[in-house]
């Protein structure tokens, strides 16, 4: 008896994938490694840049050596003396507070100087600052007392209408010369100026008004 053909069973169709197909789906190792490569590359000069960032900014803010600041912070009026007679004179002493402020993020050294005080275009008083030292992001107060006369003063005209006035207009000029020092790394050559001007009230013995620039 013969068997039906049309009876028999079709073998299941298998599907071989292309070789390119596989390719697309393992990548050779080679490849992989190039990948990782250029990812580290990247990784690695992002990390250059901020750094670089953040040095620059390090740079500009912390080792940069600013000029300290100076002023006269007060005045007070000690032993005064004066006269409006023929010889017209006055005598007194200045105790004043001169303040060093400094804004660095290292330690300010100054030497030894003379500052000095005017009446017009007469100096009249000289002022000795001794030689110190304004640590870093500190302020550094010294007392320095000056005596001030009119000997120097030719003018006995203009004088007498000073002390009539009752008020003695005096500026004073310092400037100081020293050495910023920040983390033995920057180390920079700093001279702060001031001039203060002092206006005196003679009769009271104080000081009426006092303006640094």
């Amino acid at each position: 008896m013969q068997e039906d053909p049309q009876g028999k069973p079709l073998a299941p169709v298998q599907d071989y994938p292309r070789s390119d197909m596989e390719f697309g789906r393992i990548k050779p190792k080679a490849l992989r490694r190039e990948e990782k490569s250029s990812k580290c590359l990247v990784y690695v000069l992002a990390i250059m840049v901020i750094q670089g960032t953040v040095l620059l900014i390090f740079a500009s803010i912390v080792l940069r050596a600013r000029t300290p600041d100076i002023e006269i912070g007060s005045v007070t009026v000690r032993n005064l003396k004066y006269s409006n007679s023929s010889a017209p004179s006055f005598n007194f002493t200045l105790v004043t507070e001169v303040i060093v402020e400094n804004n660095n993020f290292g330690e300010f050294r100054f030497e030894n100087t003379t500052g000095s005080v005017w009446c017009g275009s007469v100096l009249v008083g000289e002022m000795k600052i001794p030689k110190g030292r304004a640590q870093a992001r500190a302020t550094e107060r010294l007392n320095v007392s000056v005596d001030v006369s009119s000997l120097r003063i030719s003018d006995t005209k203009n004088l007498s209408s000073n002390i009539s006035s009752g008020l003695l207009e005096l500026n004073s000029h310092v400037k100081l010369s020293g050495r910023v020092n920040i983390m033995n790394i920057i180390k920079r050559r700093r001279q702060p100026e001031m001039n203060c001007f002092i206006t005196l009230n003679l009769t009271g013995h104080t000081v009426q008004d006092l303006t640094c620039d």
